[in-house]
């Protein structure tokens, strides 16, 4: 029966249009995410071919290894050396000087700036002492933002026991095809989620476009197992949908931007970020919320679609979910704590792990995150009953 149901999911020619389209836009984003990086030659030429990626992870290979007070002074007087020289080879300079340190730069920017803009002024004024003094600076200012971003004593424990977390010194790996990869594989998911809305909510809304609902519910198990096939079918088809469409997207980008970078921690970016974790993680993390959101657009489009016996309201719930609501949250930022809460955080991961937003429930805290993601899980789950109930009672009085 459950084959039976997939065979008519997949042999309508809209569905098989929308998931040859979501394969389409897999390969085309990948296109756009592999010549997103600009390389910079000895030379001063810059290029964002195929390979740019590569050449800028070569370019900081002699980087690569522990960060330690040594390396940070060798980074830091590098880039004073660069700004000295003659701004008439500025490309040339940048790309054999400035360009293999940039990340790094960027992480000493990250930390001796706890909680303002990117400013960098501070790496002139570095001395060396400041820089044998480093890390100790590092967990001065973690324990800073454990007492600004935690209202409560529990909460500012919490926040001093995830920095405590952060393994120092820092190893560094340039990160680059997977900082580029987390901002594609969010916009993609969302485009995934409307297809996979739009394909479910076609399993309970075709017997009734066609007219054949009376012959469903009278067969022997029309109103029971039929029902919990549908349900099945749908679940199957986003599973099968997402991991099609994420695979082959990092297939391609991974394949030609290569992997370097993915045991770099999250924190060589975002300093003082509570999801101690390596970009490798990060993007899993991605990967699994953009999930979490397409069987959530899944079971809501059903759910609808079998309440209402039609597709074109159910359609509309996954672009309202990940594309409207976040401009009315916007409209509404008065409503803070409800709105960090939004479905949108599951295809916005990439804003949300840079502040350090917690939630207290007694004495247990919570990250932003990981209580989205269970919320949106458990909610989908529920859902579930509600679609068997609401489409099986379909004519009863």
């Amino acid at each position: 029966m459950l084959k039976l149901e997939l065979k008519r999911i997949f042999s309508k020619k809209i569905n098989v249009f929308a998931i040859g389209l979501a394969l389409i836009l897999a390969v085309i984003f990948s296109g756009f995410a592999v010549t997103s990086n600009r390389y910079v030659d000895e030379n001063g030429n810059a290029s964002t071919g195929i390979m740019a990626t590569r050449k800028l992870t070569d370019n900081r290979r002699a980087w690569k290894g522990t960060l330690t007070e040594d390396e940070l002074g060798k980074v830091i007087e590098q880039n004073k050396n660069a700004m000295t020289q003659s701004s008439e080879e500025e490309n040339a300079i940048y790309g054999t000087t400035l360009q293999p340190i940039d990340e790094i730069r960027g992480f000493i920017i990250s930390v001796l700036t706890p909680d303002a803009e990117y400013d960098e002024s501070v790496l002139n004024q570095i001395t060396e002492e400041n820089v044998q003094e480093f890390y100790d600076t590092y967990h001065k200012n973690m324990k800073k933002m454990a007492e600004e971003y935690g209202k409560t004593s529990v909460q500012k424990k919490y926040l001093e026991k995830k920095y405590n977390e952060i393994k120092l010194p820092v190893e560094y790996e340039s990160y680059s095809s997977w900082d580029t990869m987390i901002m594609y594989v969010e916009t993609y998911s969302i485009i995934l989620a409307i297809i996979v809305g739009f394909i479910c909510a076609g399993i309970f809304a075709d017997d009734f476009q066609t007219k054949a609902d009376a012959v469903f519910f009278s067969t022997k198990y029309g109103r029971t197992k039929a029902v919990k096939t549908k349900i099945l079918a749908g679940i199957a088809t986003t599973v099968m949908i997402y991991c099609m469409g994420i695979i082959l997207l990092s297939v391609i980008c991974f394949g030609i931007m290569g992997t370097s970078g993915m045991n770099t921690p999250y924190q060589m970016y975002q300093a003082y970020s509570i999801y101690i974790m390596s970009y490798g993680q990060y993007y899993l993390l991605t990967v699994v919320c953009g999930f979490i959101a397409s069987m959530l657009a899944a079971v809501v489009s059903m759910l609808v679609a079998a309440k209402m016996h039609t597709i074109s309201v159910a359609v509309c719930i996954p672009f309202f979910l990940y594309c409207l609501l976040p401009f009315i949250g916007r409209a509404l930022s008065g409503y803070t704590t409800l709105f960090n809460l939004i479905p949108t955080i599951l295809t916005n991961v990439q804003a949300s792990v840079k502040v350090p937003l917690i939630y207290q429930i007694g004495n247990c805290v919570f990250r932003q995150i990981p209580l989205v993601m269970v919320m949106y899980t458990v909610m989908a789950i529920a859902l579930l009953p509600f679609i068997y109930k609401s489409f099986r009672r379909y004519g009863n009085k």
